[in-house]
């Protein structure tokens, strides 16, 4: 096995081994509502549910059985496109925003207290590692476009 395939499996056993501790509440989070929440109020403004869907690379039956469970909370609303009725737009409420906040604000603490328990040189030398692996995914990523 070559070092590439051993840190592969490595990282791979570390994310199932944590499925219940720190990695599943990102995991959690890029499925359901949460994610919903986070990305409409990036957004900032009424989007349709095809969208979202496209956006966040989940089905259309997804993002709809998440959309009525935001809407029963309060979270969003749903209204009839002014210039076309046959499509909805989404926004957040008041709620809606706060709950987004809140949400952003949580993983922001979580992620500042991890890289305090790190320790600034193994937060620097983690942040240079992570730049080089997001650049050769991006270099990987351009060949396969321009094989197509």
């Amino acid at each position: 096995m070559t070092f590439a395939e051993e840190a592969e499996r490595e990282l791979m056993q570390l994310l199932v081994q944590n499925r219940h501790g720190a990695f599943s509440k990102i995991e959690k989070s890029s499925k359901g509502a949460n994610i919903v929440i986070k990305v409409l109020d990036r957004l900032g403004e009424p989007t349709n549910p095809k969208q979202l869907a496209e956006t966040l690379n989940l089905s259309t039956a997804r993002i709809a059985a998440v959309l009525g469970n935001l809407e029963k909370r309060g979270l969003i609303s749903r209204t009839m496109d002014p210039d076309d009725r046959r499509r909805i737009n989404v926004s957040l409420t008041d709620s809606g925003r706060k709950a987004a906040k809140a949400e952003k604000q949580e993983m922001r603490n979580k992620i500042i207290r991890v890289f305090e328990l790190m320790g600034e040189d193994d937060t620097k030398k983690y942040l240079e590692l992570t730049v080089k692996f997001v650049d050769y995914s991006k270099k990987l990523s351009m060949e396969g476009e321009s094989d197509q």
